[in-house]
């Protein structure tokens, strides 16, 4: 049995899940007066733990609007995947294409371009980790760290996303059928990740787990998005988002 509780829940595999994240606009787009285009979303409802985030391909006219509609379909598309055991990640990534295309089709989906990321844990033990475009996930556990690198036929500046994928083949992804133990999890989009020096990416995440994890899930929003628009890199100009889920593996259920 499942309880949720604020932003944290304790699944049926006895670990406390919780979620935490922020998003900034770069400094040009406040320069500009324009919005972001990155979005990120948290849900920790059903016995599932998710997080989302979505960065806009900055050449498309409703980017920003793609990223929003792009959680939203992750967050709607997860409650009915998580509901029937050992469905495969293929139809939960057909499925987010189809409510994507929907949310978007007034605007039009080739303006609307957008990456996708997210880590979710289903009720039943499920950890799916999946990547369409930029960005960075990043799964930490005792054993090690684990990422999804982009395919080596993908070159320079190319990306992929929602409104420009043909075929959900360009999803990566890693599933975890039985999951158990301790872990957390970082979603970053290109913003953050690509000034990230990959040995140093654990850090990072232990960092934002240690620091703010403890805190009051009001907090840690104002305080992520204090380090996001306090970023050190020079001449940094991009949005910027972080999520992170993480859980500590408990040996009892809480009352």
């Amino acid at each position: 049995q499942c309880r949720t509780r604020s932003i944290s829940i304790n699944c049926k595999k006895q670990s406390m899940w919780n979620a935490m994240g922020a998003s900034v606009r770069g400094p040009e787009h406040r320069r500009d007066g324009q919005a972001n285009q990155d979005a990120w979303l948290r849900t920790l409802a059903r016995g599932n733990a998710l997080a989302v985030v979505c960065d806009g391909l900055g050449s498309r006219t409703h980017s920003a609007l793609g990223s929003r509609a792009a959680c939203r379909a992750v967050v709607d598309a997860v409650r009915y995947w998580s509901d029937v055991q050992n469905a495969p990640p293929e139809l939960l990534l057909r499925l987010i294409h189809g409510l994507w295309n929907i949310r978007v089709h007034e605007a039009g989906r080739d303006e609307c371009a957008t990456t996708c990321l997210f880590a979710v844990v289903t009720k039943d033990g499920r950890l799916l980790l999946a990547q369409l475009g930029d960005g960075l996930i990043m799964l930490k556990t005792p054993s090690g760290t684990r990422t999804l690198e982009p395919p080596t036929e993908r070159f320079g500046n190319a990306t992929t996303g929602l409104g420009v994928a043909t075929d959900v083949r360009e999803w990566r992804y890693h599933l975890e059928p039985n999951f158990t133990g301790t872990a957390s999890i970082l979603l970053a989009t290109d913003g953050v990740s690509d000034d990230l020096v990959p040995d140093k990416r654990a850090d990072f995440l232990d960092f934002l787990v240690t620091q703010y994890g403890p805190r009051p899930a009001a907090f840690r929003t104002r305080a992520i998005a204090k380090e996001l628009r306090d970023w050190q890199t020079p001449r940094h100009r991009d949005d910027k988002t972080v999520a992170v889920l993480w859980n500590d593996a408990t040996t009892e259920t809480s009352p």
